[in-house]
């Protein structure tokens, strides 16, 4: 009589694992591409993506994930053209996706990001200029979505660029705006501490928390984010170009 009990319970068990996963079913085609953007296969990711154009064009969910892509394209080649052409597509499409829906995390997340790279490109007064809207919609993108390292990140490099400038930069500030924007690397470092402990496989977040204990003269704690850099596995291009950079810089700190 037990053996019949447990055996209709170990059946009852199967067909309820066969139900969750029915149910559950197969990932979306966003998940598959989200999935393959995350493991750095760009390419793949890019794949699945372009031919949803012609249905969901006008989505925010494409729109702001052709930002990502152009972005990533940008991310990953030193072709100063090339950079530039990728930046100002994403932008494109980053403007589209804040226009479809501004609650979007990822929207704001990706312009945030994406007119600071087209500020870098323009150089210093734009960068300066497009230095408010930056911090405005990284905030709003973390805002939105607290887990998502990418936003710290973002803030991060806000504060280090700021707080690098140089006098002549510092000069054309002080000529845009009447209150130059405040950045410090002291925040800069809490950005990226926060970002590296959301995503602590990311080669990007330790390079650049490196590169502000550098610049707080913490050369201990800059040696270690640096090393960390280093050892982790490069996933892509830009990993391998980010890691060159932290060897680099763990070079002139021996």
């Amino acid at each position: 009589m037990r053996l019949k009990h447990n055996l209709l319970i170990a059946a009852v068990a199967i067909l309820c694992g066969v139900v969750v996963v029915w149910a559950q079913g197969e990932p979306s085609v966003w998940e598959q591409i989200d999935e393959l953007n995350d493991a750095k296969d760009f390419d793949g990711a890019f794949a699945l993506l372009e031919p949803l154009g012609a249905e969901h064009g006008g989505e925010v969910g494409y729109l702001w994930r052709m930002g990502r892509h152009h972005f990533n394209e940008s991310d990953n080649t030193t072709d100063e053209e090339m950079i530039e052409r990728e930046v100002r597509a994403g932008f494109e499409f980053a403007k589209q996706a804040l226009a479809a829906d501004s609650m979007d995390a990822d929207a704001n997340g990706y312009y945030a990001i994406l007119i600071g790279r087209v500020g870098e490109i323009e150089g210093t007064k734009q960068k300066i200029l497009n230095s408010y809207d930056v911090k405005k919609y990284a905030m709003k993108a973390t805002e939105l979505d607290p887990s998502n390292d990418s936003w710290p990140h973002v803030m991060g490099r806000w504060h280090y660029t700021l707080a690098d400038l140089s006098w002549f930069e510092r000069t054309i500030a002080s000529i845009v705006y009447a209150t130059p924007p405040q950045a410090s690397f002291d925040e800069a470092e809490k950005y990226f501490m926060k970002a590296a402990k959301l995503a602590p496989d990311d080669v990007r977040h330790f390079l650049w928390l490196g590169k502000t204990r550098q610049e707080l003269k913490k050369d201990d704690g800059a040696r270690k984010a640096l090393k960390t850099a280093v050892d982790l596995p490069s996933k892509s291009e830009s990993d391998t170009i980010m890691q060159e950079e932290a060897r680099e810089l763990l070079e002139d700190l021996d």
